[in-house]
């Protein structure tokens, strides 16, 4: 038998103050609100104060959230900004190891002669594979059968009999062998960083409330974490003198595991390894320290996770729960991490599946995000724009995903997701069997930025018709509005864009063999990329059968425009409320604005409303440039528009009876105007 040298010096580490239950006092007089809101998050995560230090679930592992890592790494994130106060109440939930790596903290093996344990072990009971120590305290309530795994190579001494670690409880044989499968396929075959510290040391797990109640017989460390959690990966709060947590970059730190002490089954068991780990990995590029600084990005932290669930263990399909409630909520913005929703960001995996699998069929391109530079939605449209991916961009991926949720059980054969039938169909928010159909759709079921609404149109028979769409969502949004159309022959669907008027966000588009060639159809109303929208965005919609639409594409809903940004006056885009701007001297007035609004909501939705308005663009623009020649008279024009804004404010913010007469002393006025205009212009 070789023998076996242990190197082993020994120092002194300044470890957490030993955390009993109830022992943390919360209500400290000098923290500010935020500061106390952050400390009852940490709390309610790691439950120190719980009186049964084994908590048991009672609901299954499907109904709890994955991991808690990203709440508690936000608040990590922001420990610079925290008072001292508050560092030193806060630091002492976080495990604590030497910070520095040096010789002496070093304690090899011949059995494994590149890499150690950091420091010491914190807890009684410990395991050690290739590549991760595993520690647990002393009520670790899972039975031995006797049957080790052949990934552990030390144990404590508790396990020993001679030089062989025996009697190891099954639930650490288990996590041994899954976190070593998870290893050699996340690092080795798909090629991700290691996460920081482990060129040197083993990467440190530990299992959750296994914590007996005798003080001081080596336990007292053990992490608790809330029983409604399967894990959690967060840095350690390396001490320094001041017993406060250093300010490390978050990819330079040393970050560990806590897993919880009961899952339902093995195969939870596996996913939460392959999820906490990938955090791990995550935590190692550079990119981190920007991801974490907006919470709008976090979605993409925790959706890679889920999706590696995924990739390592591809029989275990534990995300297709979190996919059919995101598919439920399709009219939620990608990047919704709300509390309303806390599922969401696990259920963004879908749009991750979407790029490898179907639109890029490349698992590359999640690794190549990491790797770049930047952070959130500009790291995708910057990989995405490579040549390596086809030079496309992220608005493009974006329109073709939201028009696969449409059929999204369609499966693999027909351009659909591998596993599509098991995801069932995106939520509608309106269904259509009868025409003509119109309708408008604002408030919480409207779509957010990066949302999408789905309103479902079924032929009344068999026959071929033609059905004529028109779509007029509100101004100044980045719409997109898609047809998709499915086959009758059960062959797969088709997408259509509709060409949308750049002003006024307008379109229309005509459907042929509708009854026949197809058999449903989606319109697909979707917000792209819009900073600063933080609410939803209303949209309307019409639909008619026999019908085509207009030979200029947006006549229905209004007047097309030549360019992009629309007529200019003097180089400033009007977006088409010519006199309004000039009196007011910019169309981003608060009131051109309400002009606008009412033009949008009231006056482009009726036949006769539209026709005034293309009457006032017929002859608006010579009168705009009649005003910016005599300088008095936009101030003029500026007083006599005031009644007029009024009213319209009224009709965009009253009752229904309110509206009805204000709306026809409107139209009785609005139709002076325009004939006096007119006259203006022959004259």
């Amino acid at each position: 038998m070789p023998l076996l040298i242990v190197l082993i010096v020994f120092f002194f580490p300044i470890f957490s103050p030993v955390i009993s239950s109830g022992e943390i006092n919360l209500n400290s007089g000098h923290l500010s609100a935020n500061e106390s809101f952050e400390l009852n998050q940490i709390d309610s995560v790691f439950n120190n104060s719980a009186s049964d230090l084994t908590l048991l679930r009672s609901s299954t592992d499907n109904d709890l959230m994955q991991d808690a890592t990203m709440t508690v790494m936000g608040i990590r994130k922001k420990w610079k900004e925290m008072s001292p106060e508050f560092k030193e109440i806060a630091s002492k939930y976080f495990l604590s190891k030497p910070s520095s790596a040096d010789k002496q903290s070093l304690s090899k093996t011949l059995t494994r002669s590149a890499v150690s344990v950091r420091g010491t072990h914190l807890l009684p009971n410990w395991v050690e594979t290739a590549h991760f120590n595993i520690e647990w305290g002393n009520n670790l309530l899972k039975s031995d059968s006797g049957s080790d795994s052949g990934k552990i190579v030390s144990c404590s001494a508790a396990f020993k009999i001679g030089d062989v670690c025996s009697g190891i409880p099954d639930f650490v044989d288990k996590w041994a062998d899954y976190l070593e499968e998870v290893w050699v396929y996340e690092i080795v075959q798909l090629g991700y960083l290691k996460p920081a510290g482990t060129e040197m040391y083993l990467y440190d797990v530990y299992i959750a409330n296994t914590r007996d109640k005798i003080i001081g017989n080596g336990d007292d460390l053990t992490p608790s974490l809330g029983f409604n959690f399967l894990g959690l990966t967060v840095t350690y709060c390396d001490k320094d003198y001041f017993q406060i947590c250093k300010d490390d970059n978050l990819h330079d730190s040393f970050s560990y595991i806590i897993v919880n002490n009961s899952y339902s089954n093995d195969q939870t068991m596996k996913i939460t390894a392959a999820h906490e780990f990938f955090h791990a990995i995550q935590f190692s590029y550079p990119s981190i320290d920007d991801w974490w600084h907006s919470p709008s990005d976090h979605w993409w932290i925790e959706a890679s996770a889920t999706w590696m669930e995924e990739v390592v263990f591809d029989e275990i399909n534990h995300y297709y729960t979190r996919v059919r409630s995101w598919l439920r909520s399709p009219e939620l913005s990608l990047k919704n991490t709300g509390s309303s929703y806390s599922d969401h960001k696990y259920g963004d995996v879908i749009f991750i599946l979407y790029l490898t699998d179907v639109y890029l069929k490349s698992r590359d391109f999640v690794r190549n995000v990491w790797e770049n530079d930047e952070g959130g939605i500009d790291s995708l449209n910057s990989v995405l724009a490579a040549e390596k991916y086809g030079r496309v961009d992220f608005e493009s991926a974006f329109k073709g995903f939201i028009a696969l949720n449409a059929v999204a059980d369609i499966g693999e054969a027909y351009g659909g997701y591998e596993e599509g039938k098991q995801y069932g169909r995106v939520a509608v928010s309106k269904e259509h069997g009868d025409y003509p159909a119109t309708s408008s759709v604002s408030s919480i079921t409207a779509p957010y930025e990066l949302g999408a609404n789905y309103i479902h149109f079924l032929p009344p028979d068999n026959d071929d018709k033609m059905l004529t769409i028109e779509f007029d969502g509100a101004d100044g949004i980045n719409w997109a509005a898609i047809l998709v159309k499915v086959r009758s022959d059960g062959t797969g669907f088709e997408k259509d864009d509709m060409a949308l008027d750049p002003s006024f966000k307008a379109g229309c588009h005509s459907v042929d063999g509708f009854g026949s060639v197809y058999s449903e159809v989606f319109l697909v109303a979707s917000v792209l990329i819009e900073p600063g929208l933080m609410e939803t965005a209303p949209y309307s919609y019409n639909a008619a059968l026999g019908n085509k639409c207009p030979d200029t594409a947006i006549q229905a809903f209004s007047v097309a425009l030549v360019s992009e940004e629309g007529p200019e006056i003097n180089g400033r885009s009007d977006k088409r409320c010519f006199i309004a701007t000039v009196a007011f001297g910019s169309s981003d007035s608060p009131y051109v604005r309400i002009l606008r609004d009412f033009r949008d909501h009231y006056l482009l939705t009726s036949m006769y409303g539209r026709v005034l308005v293309k009457s006032y663009y017929s002859v608006s623009p010579y009168i705009a440039e009649f005003l910016e020649k005599h300088p008095p008279a936009p101030v003029i024009v500026r007083y006599v528009l005031f009644p007029l804004i009024g009213i319209a404010f009224l009709m965009l913010n009253s009752t229904f009876p309110a509206k009805i007469v204000l709306a026809v002393f409107l139209l009785s006025t609005l139709s002076l105007f325009v004939y006096h205009c007119k006259t203006i212009r022959k004259d």
